[in-house]
């Protein structure tokens, strides 16, 4: 079973409410599962996700491990993350009959079998194909997809089926930390492979960065070089919470022709940040970037806004030594402040 919320958002105690209702409609929950009887529930379960944000989705769906799986979803709208992220951190914790998601997880298995598109439809999805390739400059796949009855469908549908396809192969996450772009086409596409290949080539990426890993960008400015220090794979889903970019600006004094800091601004510079700063930010924030040119470093932190971190951080800058330090905030789910670094 499953619904899309359309309502206006309430706020933060819509999620305490829906898990406070939860155990009075649980055993109601299970017994419609069985008996297929879903009007009433279906509406309450709406309002509810409705009550939270107008624009999740919700749905009940076999489990991982527990029987059961009650999904919350943000539906790959990067504004909606931090709303699920909480509603997924004040869930119960799962046991043999419920657990609980915030995202759709995958079920490849589904991809031998049949869905109907429209009316009169049916697509075999075990006839499904990828063709895919990675960028080795960045950790990410790009996908084309192609179905033999690509050619009976219109646009849309062909959208639907490819990103449902690829939630069911990776699940909703996977598809967001790792899928470039993404296109389908009606003509078998050169190098077409199985499902069970694209997934393959999703877990060497995953494994090959299990753990995260910072590289060093240059580039060239109005006022000189510019270097950049970067954690990859920069996706916002890695950090569904953090929501607000802070940018931290500052200056240093001793620097070398090309405006890049040297001896005692380079050594302040780095224990600054690995000292006052990560101090500020806590588990409520993390530093996905510095860039350094003409005179001034740019450090990009992203936080949690429900929590105090971006006021933290900014009365942390004012500790600065070397010169008049900068705080910017703005609200960015979707990282596109920081998304030149990608």
């Amino acid at each position: 079973m499953f619904g899309r919320s359309k309502r206006k958002a309430g706020d933060n105690a819509a999620i305490v409410d829906f898990w406070t209702w939860w155990p009075t409609v649980r055993a109601d929950v299970e017994a419609a599962i069985s008996s297929g009887e879903w009007a009433t529930l279906s509406e309450q379960f709406s309002r509810r996700v409705e009550d939270i944000h107008p624009g999740l989705e919700w749905e009940f769906y076999r489990g991982t491990a527990a029987q059961h799986s009650l999904v919350v979803s943000a539906a790959g709208v990067a504004e909606l993350r931090p709303v699920v992220a909480r509603w997924g951190a004040l869930a119960p914790p799962a046991d043999a009959t419920w657990e609980f998601h915030t995202a759709r997880q995958p079920d490849p298995e589904v991809l031998g079998s049949a869905i109907g598109i429209g009316e009169g439809v049916q697509l075999d999805l075990a006839q499904l194909r990828f063709a895919f390739a990675r960028d080795e400059s960045s950790p990410e796949i790009s996908v084309i997809a192609y179905h033999p009855g690509f050619r009976m469908l219109g646009e849309d549908a062909r959208r639907s089926v490819t990103f449902l396809a690829l939630d069911w192969l990776l699940g909703e996450d996977g598809v967001e930390e790792w899928i470039g772009e993404i296109s389908w086409v009606t003509d078998p596409p050169e190098d077409a492979a199985d499902p069970r290949e694209l997934g393959a080539a999703v877990e060497a990426l995953r494994e090959e960065y299990r753990t995260p890993q910072w590289i060093l960008l240059h580039g060239e400015g109005a006022g000189g070089p510019i270097i950049a220090t970067v954690q990859r794979p920069l996706r916002p889903v890695r950090w569904p919470r953090f929501d607000t970019h802070v940018a931290i600006t500052l200056p240093y004094r001793e620097q070398n022709p090309a405006g890049l800091p040297e001896a005692e601004s380079l050594a302040a510079l780095r224990e600054f940040e690995d000292t006052a700063l990560t101090t500020a930010a806590g588990a409520d924030g993390v530093l996905l970037a510095h860039e350094t040119s003409g005179g001034t470093r740019i450090l990009h932190y992203y936080v949690d806004a429900d929590s105090p971190a971006a006021d933290d951080l900014a009365e942390a800058a004012g500790w600065w030594k070397d010169g008049r330090a900068r705080v910017e905030r703005h609200f960015d789910p979707a990282f596109e402040r920081i998304r030149h670094f990608r």
